[in-house]
C-alpha cells in the first residue's frame, strides 16, 4: 500500500472527510468556561505544568524552612547539652544529693535555668551563623542538617554523669531501671538517626582505616576480641570468687554441699551429700539431680577442692560467650556478634549468679548454647554430645531445651533434630522428675507453688490443674512488683530486643515456668540468684534474631541503633550491679553483697583457719558450722553443725557463727557434755575431737561465752 493508499486518519485536521473541530480542551479550561466563559475568553488559564511547578516550589519552600527550624532545634539541643553537661562533670559534687532528694539551692537552680537558656540560644545562634556562610558559600542546606543529625546522639551527654554515679543508685534497682529504660529508648532513636545520617567524610575514613588494618584483624578480629574477653572474664570472676572464698564468706549451703556432693562421686558414692541429708545422704537425689557432675568430674579429679568447682564455674561461664558468639554470626554481622557476646559477658545477672558459690545451672549455660549452635551448623556428634551434657546438668534444664527444640520444629529452621530435642527432653524430664527424684525421697520443692495449690490438693498436678483451668488467676500471681522488677533487670539491659517480635517470647517460656509461677521462694525470682540462668541462654539466643528482624524491615542502621541502645544499657547496670567495676557492693551473690578487698585481718583470718584445718585428719568426718565449712568439705562425710553433731569425729566450729541459735545449741551440747575435747584453737576458730580430753572445754566455754 502506497501513502496515498492509506486511510486519513479522523482526527487529522487536513482530513477532507470532516470539517475541523475545536481546539480539545483541558479539563481544568472546561471548568472556567463552564464557570464564567466571558473571563476565559479574554484571559486565557494557567497551564497544568505551571500549576504543578507553583505547588512544588511551595513544597520546596515549606521543606526548607522545615529544615532550618530542625537544625536551629538540634543546634539548640546540642548547645544545651554541653553546657549542662560541663555543670553536671566539673566541681559537681553536689549532684548525688541533686540526683536523689532534689536538694539544690534556689540560687544555684535558677543559675542552672539561666545557663540551660543561654545553651539553648547559643547553638541556636551558632547554627544560625553557620547556614548564613554555607548560604553564600553555595553548600546545600541538607549537608548541614545530616551533620546535626550524625551527632544527635550527643544531646544524652548530660544523662551520662547521672546514670553512670554509683552512689545515687546504690541499692536502687528498681528507681533506676524504669529511668534506664525510657533513656536507652531516647538513645536508640538518635542512634538510629545519626547512623542514617553518616558524613561520607566519616564514612570514608572509616573504610581508610579498614582497608589499611593488619590482614590478621581484618579475617579475625571479632574473634580475637571476643576470645581476649572471654578469658579476662574468666580469670576476673575465678580470682576474686576464690577471694571470697578465702575470706571465709562461702557456705555449707550451697558451696558445701556441691563439694561434698562430687567429692563422694570421686569416692564411689552416687547423688549423696551429708551436708544435706546428714545420715541419709542418698536421699539428695529426692532434692536434685545433678548428674552434671559426671560431666566435670575428671576436671575435679585433678584437684578435688572447693575451689576447682569455683574456677570451673567462672571458666564455663565465660566460655559461653563463644558459642553464643557463633550462633549470633549466622543472623548478623561478626561484630555485631560480638557485642552481643560481650554484653552476655557483662550482663549483670550473670554476673550475680557466678557469684552464687558453685552452681550446675550456671554451668549448664555453655552447654546449651553449644547444643544450639552445633544442631544450627548440622554437627550432629557435636549436637549429641552437648545436648547430653546440658540435658544432665540439673533436673530441669531439659525444660528449656524442650522448649527450644520446639521452636526449631516450628519454625522449619531443623525440624527433625527440634522434635528430637523435645522429645527427648520430655520424656527425660518426665522420668528423672516424677520417676527417679521421687523414688529418692521426699521433695520439698513443690512447696514454693502452694500459691497455686488447687483445693484440696497439692504439688505440681494441683498446679497444672490451676494454670489450665484458671490462667488468669495464675497471671494475678506473676504480675506483682516484685517480679515486675525481676524482669526489668534481665530485659531492660537488652533493651527488651527479646520482646520486640512475637515469635521470639518463645525466649521467655522456660524461665517463666520456672521462676514467674513460683509463689512462696523469693530467691527463685530474684535477679542475684543462680535461677536467672533458666531465662540467659534464650534472651540472648532471641537477641541477634530480633536484630536480624529489625534490619530486615528497618535497615542496617536500624538494626544496629537498636544494638548500640542495648550497648549502652548493658554497660550502664553492668557499672552499677555488675562485678567489672570491683566496687564493694556493687554485685551481690546470691543474699549477700560482695567486697572486693582482702584486708591484713581477713588473710591472718584464713592463715589460722587453714592452722585449725590441720589438726584434723583428711578423711575424718567433721561437723562444721557455716562458713568453715566448705573448707573442710573434701571428704565423705562432713555435716553441718545447725542440722546436728551426727557423732562425727570432729567439730570445727568459729565462735562468730554461733549466733544462729540452733548452732550454738548443738555446739554447746557437744562442748559441755563432755563428749568432745579441744584440740587446737587459733582467733576464733576451734577444733574439737570426740572422746579427746576436755581440759580445755572450761577455757573455750569462758571465751565463747557459752
Amino acid at each position: 500500500m502506497t501513502q496515498a493508499d492509506e486511510p486519513e486518519s479522523p482526527t487529522d485536521p487536513e482530513s477532507p472527510g470532516e470539517p475541523p473541530g475545536p481546539e480539545p480542551r483541558t479539563p481544568g479550561r472546561i471548568l472556567q468556561e463552564s464557570e464564567s466563559p466571558s473571563v476565559d475568553a479574554a484571559r486565557p488559564a494557567p497551564s497544568a505544568p505551571a500549576s504543578e511547578q507553583l505547588a512544588r516550589q511551595r513544597e520546596e519552600r515549606g521543606q526548607a524552612i522545615g529544615r532550618v527550624a530542625r537544625c536551629l532545634t538540634l543546634s539548640a539541643l546540642l548547645g544545651l547539652s554541653l553546657v549542662v553537661l560541663l555543670q553536671f562533670t566539673i566541681r559537681a559534687t553536689w549532684l548525688t544529693q541533686f540526683i536523689t532528694e532534689n536538694e539544690l539551692g534556689m540560687p544555684e537552680r535558677m543559675r542552672m535555668i539561666y545557663s540551660m537558656v543561654g545553651g539553648l540560644g547559643a547553638g541556636a545562634l551558632a547554627s544560625a551563623a553557620i547556614m548564613v556562610v554555607l548560604r553564600r558559600k553555595g553548600v546545600p542546606l541538607a549537608d548541614f542538617e545530616r551533620v546535626l543529625w550524625f551527632l544527635s546522639p550527643l544531646i544524652l551527654l548530660p544523662v551520662l554523669p547521672q546514670i553512670f554515679r554509683w552512689k545515687p543508685w546504690k541499692g536502687k534497682h528498681n528507681d533506676l531501671l524504669p529511668v534506664l529504660l525510657f533513656v536507652v529508648l531516647a538513645a536508640e532513636v538518635l542512634f538510629v538517626r545519626a547512623l542514617t545520617n553518616v558524613p561520607a567524610r566519616v564514612t570514608r575514613a572509616v573504610d581508610w582505616l579498614a582497608e589499611r588494618a593488619p590482614g590478621v584483624w581484618r579475617r579475625h578480629g571479632p574473634l580475637i576480641v571476643l576470645l581476649s574477653a572471654i578469658t579476662a572474664y574468666a580469670v576476673f570472676m575465678s580470682f576474686f570468687n576464690l577471694r571470697w572464698h578465702y575470706k571465709i564468706r562461702t557456705h555449707n549451703f550451697d558451696l558445701a554441699i556441691d563439694n561434698n556432693l562430687i567429692y563422694s562421686a570421686l569416692e564411689g558414692g552416687h547423688m549423696e551429700s551429708t551436708v544435706s541429708f546428714g545420715k541419709n545422704a542418698k536421699e539428695y537425689l529426692a532434692a536434685h539431680a545433678k548428674f552434671g557432675q559426671y560431666v566435670i568430674l575428671p576436671i575435679y579429679a585433678l584437684y578435688p577442692k572447693p575451689q576447682t568447682l569455683i574456677v570451673i564455674q567462672g571458666v564455663f561461664l565465660g566460655l559461653a560467650a563463644l558459642p553464643l558468639w557463633a550462633i549470633a554470626k549466622r543472623f548478623v554481622s561478626p561484630w555485631v556478634a560480638v557485642v552481643i557476646a560481650l554484653a552476655y559477658l557483662s550482663y549483670h545477672p550473670v554476673h550475680s549468679a557466678n557469684f552464687t558459690e558453685s552452681k550446675y545451672l550456671s554451668l549448664s549455660a555453655v552447654f546449651i548454647f553449644a547444643t544450639f549452635w552445633a544442631v544450627l551448623e548440622r554437627r550432629w556428634f557435636w549436637t549429641v554430645l552437648f545436648f547430653v551434657c546440658a540435658t544432665v546438668m540439673r533436673e530441669d534444664v531439659p525444660i528449656g531445651l524442650a522448649v527450644g527444640g520446639t521452636v526449631l520444629l516450628l519454625s522449619g529452621k531443623r525440624p527433625v533434630a527440634g522434635f528430637v530435642m523435645a522429645l527427648v527432653s520430655t520424656v527425660w524430664f518426665l522420668i528423672l522428675r516424677f520417676w527417679i527424684m521421687d523414688k529418692a525421697g521426699e521433695w520439698w520443692f513443690p512447696g514454693m507453688y502452694k500459691g497455686l495449690f488447687a483445693p484440696g490438693q497439692t504439688g505440681f498436678t494441683s498446679v497444672f490443674k490451676t494454670l489450665v483451668t484458671n490462667p488468669l488467676f495464675v497471671l494475678g500471681k506473676i504480675i506483682t512488683k516484685e517480679k515486675v522488677f525481676y524482669l526489668l533487670h534481665l530485659l531492660v539491659p537488652l533493651a527488651f530486643l527479646p520482646a520486640r517480635r512475637w515469635y521470639l517470647w518463645a525466649a521467655f517460656v522456660p524461665g517463666a515456668l520456672l521462676t514467674l509461677l513460683v509463689t512462696d521462694y523469693k530467691p527463685i525470682f530474684g535477679f542475684s540468684f543462680q535461677y536467672v540462668m533458666h531465662w540467659v541462654p534464650y534472651l540472648f539466643m532471641a537477641v541477634p534474631l530480633a536484630v536480624a528482624a529489625l534490619e530486615a524491615s528497618g535497615g542496617r542502621a536500624r538494626a544496629l541503633g537498636a544494638v548500640g541502645a542495648m550497648a549502652l544499657s548493658t554497660a550502664a547496670l553492668s557499672y552499677h550491679y555488675g562485678a567489672f567495676s570491683a566496687r564493694d557492693g556493687s554485685v551481690r551473690g546470691g543474699y549477700h553483697s560482695i567486697e572486693f578487698g582482702y584486708s591484713d585481718a581477713e588473710r591472718a583470718r584464713y592463715t589460722a583457719l587453714l592452722d585449725v584445718i590441720g589438726a584434723i585428719p583428711p578423711k575424718a568426718s567433721v561437723t562444721a558450722t557455716e562458713t568453715v565449712g566448705p573448707h573442710v568439705s573434701s571428704r565423705r562425710y562432713m555435716y553441718a553443725m545447725r542440722r546436728g553433731l551426727y557423732d562425727a569425729e570432729y567439730l570445727l566450729a568459729s565462735s562468730r557463727e554461733l549466733d544462729f541459735e540452733q548452732t550454738r545449741k548443738v555446739f554447746t551440747e557437744g562442748v559441755k557434755s563432755g563428749r568432745y575435747g579441744v584440740v587446737k584453737r587459733n582467733m576464733d576458730f576451734a577444733v574439737l575431737k570426740l572422746g579427746h580430753d576436755t581440759s580445755g572445754n572450761a577455757q573455750l566455754i569462758q571465751d565463747w561465752k557459752l
